[in-house]
């Protein structure tokens, strides 16, 4: 729990950094920003992400728990902050209905939390179609 609280603070405080960087990285070093220090600080708290995920449904389905998330929210929204922000909200949303719905049916957590990032992202896609 510290350590994503962590994450979310080094995420907000350097937000502006992160997304120039990954951006347009040539500009973001003319601007002077040091884009090898934001690399570094972008791998670090992906590898911390991951390993956190790990415990919870397996190594296996962590790319499922990285991508849908990211995948669904650029299917209704267009800017770096919006897709951010809903992709947090939404893998969070996925995370908590997936174990829920484990307990209640009795499947696997990590499969079932996959399942609904799945119906997340055909939700996401058709609304996507929509707007």
């Amino acid at each position: 729990m510290i350590l994503s609280v962590i994450i979310i603070i080094l995420f907000t405080l350097f937000y502006h950094k992160i997304f120039s960087v990954t951006f347009d990285e040539n500009f973001a070093r003319a601007t002077g920003v040091n884009a090898d220090l934001y690399n570094l600080l972008i791998a670090v708290m992906i590898a911390v992400v991951i390993v956190l995920a790990m415990n919870l449904v397996g190594s296996l389905l962590i790319s499922a728990l990285v991508v849908f998330p990211a995948l669904s929210a650029m299917r209704v929204f267009k800017s770096f902050r919006a897709v951010t922000i809903c992709s947090a909200v939404l893998s969070v949303f996925c995370a908590l209905a997936g174990i829920l719905i484990s307990i209640i049916a009795g499947t696997p957590v990590g499969s079932t939390i996959v399942a609904a990032d799945i119906i997340a992202f055909i939700l996401f896609s058709i609304a996507g179609k929509i707007l």
